[in-house]
């Protein structure tokens, strides 16, 4: 049976305050959780309709699950239509090792305000093999639950971390460790010699780059249109930008 207590968490952490407090998030829906299953990541709560739990006896064997009802289930989850499961894990304590950073690529957001952005913008990362993501504190929350469903499961994946943009960038940047920065005007990305290593600034949905994040950027790219109308899209979403960047910057890698 489902507690008052512990239906008041679960609904609670739909705030950022609240999923600080208690160390947690959560996770809806069959196939994210069945991902936060195989992920490492702790599990303290599962709660999930009888149907689900007897078609997943197997892979929840050493789990504690929460049968509830229709009714239980709508009143803790943010789905428009009932979940089969949700989860409620813990949130890891991740590390960042400078020589991981120092010998790869990484992601750093400014500003990235919608959850939904920064969910996608987790998902093309964890496509492109990108092991951090860092942020500002005007980043969304990465465990916000549209972040969380919008990253179909790249948040279990891909270490984020929310940090000092300035001292972080200043700390690394070097001649041998290029601080690429995205812009509408900016050298072609097509036309230009990526590195293998650095940072990668994503800008603000509306605003681009802060002026003091811009100061640091060592090489300002930009994604050319190829619209021939003068009424063509002004720019692209932050998510799908990310996208073709990374694909130019591993393109040349081998697979």
């Amino acid at each position: 049976m489902l507690s008052k207590h512990l239906t008041n968490v679960i609904q609670n952490l739909e705030k950022r305050k609240y999923r600080e407090k208690y160390n947690a998030f959560k996770v809806e829906g069959g196939k994210l959780v069945n991902e936060l299953l195989f992920s490492g990541l702790t599990i303290e709560h599962l709660l999930a309709l009888p149907a689900w739990i007897e078609q997943n006896q197997t892979i929840i064997g050493q789990y504690d699950v929460i049968p509830v009802t229709e009714d239980e289930m709508a009143r803790v989850s943010n789905f428009q239509s009932i979940p089969e499961v949700i989860a409620i894990a813990q949130i890891p304590q991740n590390a960042a090792l400078p020589t991981d950073i120092q010998t790869s690529l990484s992601v750093i957001l400014n500003g990235i305000q919608d959850p939904g952005n920064l969910g996608t913008i987790l998902r093309v990362c964890d496509w492109f093999g990108i092991r951090y993501v860092f942020c500002d504190a005007a980043c969304a929350g990465v465990y916000n639950p549209k972040t969380v469903q919008a990253s179909m499961g790249a948040v279990f994946r891909v270490k984020v971390f929310y940090t000092d943009l300035v001292e972080l960038i200043t700390r690394y940047t070097s001649p041998d460790f290029p601080c690429h920065g995205t812009f509408l005007h900016g050298e072609n990305i097509y036309r230009t010699p990526l590195s293998s290593r650095g940072f990668i600034v994503m800008g603000n949905e509306g605003q681009g780059i802060s002026p003091d994040i811009e100061r640091l950027v060592s090489h300002r790219l930009t994604i050319p249109s190829f619209a021939r109308s003068e009424r063509s899209t002004e720019s692209l979403n932050v998510g799908v930008a990310t996208g073709i960047i990374l694909s130019e910057f591993k393109r040349t890698e081998q697979v």
